[in-house]
């Protein structure tokens, strides 16, 4: 238990690793449902987490966005506005719109200083989309996107500490039950065991010490396994947080502007 607590302690101490460079994606625009939108969203979050940085989901299309702040989405410079009035180093944005079964996706990736990349396919799904969609967030000349580990995203250490916690304190409870049921056996020899001479006594004594040991060892252990979760439990819910932003109108003196909501 207290080798467990301490290795916990160290991982939380661990500084989390965390590029300078910001990578923003908002949800597909464009007339596909909802449901189709969404599952073509969560590929290219994945594919976006190839690029180095760090990469937000946000939750408003570049086009609410843009009307947010004041430009017209089909201008070739609102998404450096954009882009700018975010504060993030990259914007990825695109539309969706089914047609027999089909989607085609139109996806940018804009950076300063350049105009928006753009890339366009049609598929039945978002795996079928992704071979094409993929080359965009490479560097610009480079073939192809560094390849993302497999199950392992972009800046996972608070995510892994997470898991550690909940790990530790499912073992610590699981101890801590079995204690309490050797304690409860134990109990049960005490209740049956014979009380006429000496020696029976002074093994009364010896059983009625050990159960409490259990006991108390099972308390110890039940209590820190479910503080443990819950904790891990709290980190997991924080870098799930951290990983999405919101992003809300807000009237200024000078017009309309947006706030930027969530962790980096």
């Amino acid at each position: 238990m207290r080798a467990l607590a301490l290795g916990c302690v160290l991982a939380i101490a661990s500084p989390a690793l965390a590029g300078p460079h910001k990578v923003l994606v908002l949800p597909l625009g464009g007339t596909a449902d909802p449901a189709t939108r969404a599952a073509f969203d969560a590929s290219i979050g994945k594919l976006a987490r190839r690029v180095d940085g760090t990469v937000m989901v946000g939750d408003t299309t570049f086009e609410e966005t843009a009307a947010a702040v004041g430009c017209d989405p089909a201008a070739p410079a609102c998404a450096e506005t954009v882009r700018t009035a975010l504060g993030v180093d990259e914007l990825v944005y695109g539309t969706a719109t089914t047609t027999d079964g089909q989607t085609t996706v139109t996806l940018r990736r804009s950076a300063p200083g350049t105009a928006p990349r753009e890339t366009t396919t049609t598929a039945a799904t978002p795996a079928a989309a992704e071979p094409q969609l993929a080359p965009l967030f490479a560097a610009p000349g480079a073939p192809d996107a560094k390849p993302l580990p497999p199950g392992v995203p972009t800046n996972h250490h608070q995510r892994n500490v997470g898991i550690a916690y909940v790990a530790g304190g499912g073992a610590a409870l699981i101890i801590g039950l079995a204690l309490w049921s050797h304690a409860s056996s134990t109990q049960d020899e005490i209740n049956a065991h014979p009380t006429q001479t000496a020696q029976d006594f002074q093994q009364l004594e010896d059983l009625e010490s050990t159960t409490l040991t259990y006991a108390v060892l099972g308390d110890i252990m039940v209590l820190g396994g479910l503080a443990l979760g819950g904790y891990g439990g709290w980190v997991l819910y924080q870098d799930h947080k951290a990983r999405h932003v919101t992003l809300t109108p807000a009237i200024e003196s000078g017009g309309v502007g947006l706030t930027l909501g969530g962790a980096w």
